[in-house]
């Protein structure tokens, strides 16, 4: 089922305003060896999607399908996706973490799973895999 307009705005509003925040944390340090496997969870140089998080956050809009189930249900919430960006900029590992609903969880990993590349991220101007984490959020508010 397709969000409403309104559904689909409030859905933008919130999910700009936390990868925005999300995503400042850059220029940290935790590698202390570089494995050419490992997965960093900071970098110097974050992931982006395409056209940075304004285009993210309308693929996002624009993709997510509120599932009728839980849409007929009245069921909202947040689901937590976390996946790897790899050195390509392909995605993997892609997970709902936290406490959220199975019928959201499904659409929101569907979301992130059918993303396009990505720009990957770099550490020590090496291409490197990025754990990153982003809110869904679905809403019926009006």
């Amino acid at each position: 089922m397709k969000l409403s307009i309104q559904t689909n705005v409030l859905l933008k509003l919130a999910f700009t305003l936390v990868m925005a925040l999300t995503c400042t944390a850059s220029k940290a340090q935790n590698a202390t060896k570089d494995s050419s496997n490992t997965v960093f969870s900071t970098v110097e140089i974050l992931p982006e999607f395409p056209g940075g998080v304004p285009a993210f956050s309308q693929y996002i809009a624009k993709t997510l399908r509120y599932p009728k189930e839980a849409y007929d249900k009245k069921i909202e919430g947040r689901v937590n996706i976390t996946f790897v960006v790899e050195k390509d900029g392909s995605i993997s590992a892609v997970r709902p973490t936290g406490k959220y609903d199975p019928l959201l969880a499904d659409e929101a990993v569907r979301v992130i799973m059918s993303s396009p590349q990505w720009k990957p991220g770099m550490q020590k101007n090496k291409f490197v895999r990025v754990q990153y984490t982003v809110p869904i959020i679905f809403s019926l508010k009006k």
